[in-house]
């Protein structure tokens, strides 16, 4: 009997952990059932194991575990597949894998169906975390630059040295986060033709267009403005182009003259007269309003960012707090980074403290022998400044959650007792010799990690003996 064949791709935001824990599940279902699999990463490594056309062709299944845009997806034009979330194939292997085998791959009604299966909070969230994963790279970039002329500045004076270019170009490279951001929430939505007025739009939405029109008294729409202009844009693009018809010679006119310059001005009129009025109202708000506060503004913003980041580990409520928080970093005393990259790997670290600490010191029993490995890789993961290691066990046991919520909001506010500042986007190993009390630092990542560790293993079920 001839074996059948499942293809399939891998991509979520960060390249990193949905991407290949799909990879894997789909790889051990082949094992299992004793079907031929090849799957396709596309992960912050680049493309690998990629998929040919040959290989599509001959498969009997073929099934796209995304969630962003992928590279060459033109691949799948007019062939039936399964289009899921990653998250989604790693809680429910099995089911869509026959799924996928079920469909008939000599028709396209299915893809179409499952593309139609889509909410719209789904579709507002997949072109957000599009955007997202292109952004990221702009900030890691930045923040490392920086990293590098800072530690260099502990040892020698960097003053006119090429340091201090690093320094300076590390901070310029971040500023451009949101228009980024903004650019390619807008390409998710209509492509290329979105690009640059996404771009133009997400300029005007920070520091760049204040720093650059001398802007007194402007405060920044930041990530919020970020997104309205994003889908705006990308909603506009899209209007424009199927609604404006004309001859096939006079395609190149309309592409590249008559659709830039509506989408420019009316984008610019939009982001001048309401988008930045309303989203800058309210940066400004809030900014004042913690300030005034004092320390106790300071904690409140803290719990706030450190709950958002530890809540959906690299999701998109993560992705929004880390986004609000480097936008309002540095603003004041009150804003800083701390409770960000504290909340990044406490939840990774604590799963990891709870797998060593399981069955001991009259501690519960509630590891298996593999999560126990899987606690060990997550306890590494947290000390690089990846939070998805924990995600296994929230997927497990969703009243993980607050427990996760609950350390890193605990860690932040010890950081903040014991002075403890941290102003650059990295977090773990590269970023605590940068802190302003390395010692308090590690006392806080420890204390956040240890909460979380006895949360997971008190609210989690035991394994009878």
């Amino acid at each position: 009997m001839t074996r059948q064949k499942v293809v399939a791709i891998t991509a979520c935001p960060t390249g990193i952990a949905h991407t290949f824990m799909a990879a894997n599940k789909i790889a051990a279902w082949g094992e299992e059932n004793n079907v031929i699999v090849k799957v396709e990463t596309q992960g912050s490594d680049g493309v690998k194991n990629k998929l040919s056309r040959q290989d599509i062709a001959s498969a009997d299944a073929v099934i796209l575990a995304i969630d962003v845009p992928i590279q060459d997806a033109e691949r799948f034009d007019n062939v039936p597949h399964l289009k899921i979330r990653t998250q989604e194939l790693i809680k429910n292997t099995d089911r869509y894998l026959r799924q996928a085998l079920a469909m008939d791959k000599t028709v396209t009604a299915a893809c179409e169906e499952q593309e139609e299966a889509r909410s719209a909070w789904q579709t507002f969230i997949g072109h957000i975390m599009a955007a997202i994963s292109y952004m990221l790279p702009v900030v890691v970039l930045g923040g490392l630059l920086m990293a590098v002329a800072k530690i260099t500045g502990q040892f020698i004076p960097i003053a006119g040295t090429p340091f201090e270019v690093l320094d300076k170009l590390g901070f310029m490279v971040i500023k451009f986060m949101y228009p980024v951001f903004a650019m390619y929430l807008a390409f998710s939505i209509a492509g290329k033709p979105a690009l640059i007025p996404g771009l133009i739009g997400g300029i005007m939405s920070d520091e760049v267009y204040k720093r650059f029109f001398d802007l007194d008294g402007f405060m920044p729409s930041g990530f919020f403005g970020a997104i309205a202009i994003g889908f705006f844009v990308g909603h506009l693009v899209q209007w424009l182009n199927n609604t404006i018809n004309v001859r096939a010679q006079l395609t190149t006119i309309k592409t590249m003259l008559i659709v830039p310059l509506c989408t420019g001005i009316t984008l610019v009129i939009v982001m001048q007269y309401l988008i930045n009025p309303f989203f800058g109202a309210i940066n400004q708000a809030m900014v004042e309003f913690f300030t005034s506060a004092g320390d106790t503004g300071r904690g409140f913003y803290a719990m706030m960012i450190a709950a958002g980041t530890a809540f959906d580990l690299g999701g998109p409520i993560n992705k929004a707090a880390g986004s609000v928080a480097l936008g309002l970093n540095g603003v004041s005393e009150t804003f800083d980074l701390t409770a960000r990259e504290l909340a990044i790997v406490i939840p990774s670290i604590g799963v990891g403290l709870a797998a060593l600490l399981n069955n001991r010191f009259g501690l519960p029993n509630v590891f298996s022998s593999e999560e126990k490995t899987v606690g060990g890789t997550s306890l590494l993961l947290g000390f690089i400044g990846i939070s998805e290691g924990a995600i296994p066990f929230i997927l497990k046991n969703p009243r993980l959650i607050p427990v996760f919520m609950v350390g890193a909001m605990s860690g932040a506010l010890i950081a903040i007792a014991l002075g403890v500042k941290q102003s650059l986007p990295l977090p773990a190993i590269w970023g605590w010799p940068l802190a302003t009390n390395v010692t308090g630092y590690l006392i806080s990542v420890f204390a956040g990690s240890l909460v979380c560790a006895l949360g997971v293993l008190f609210a989690s079920p035991k394994i009878a003996k």
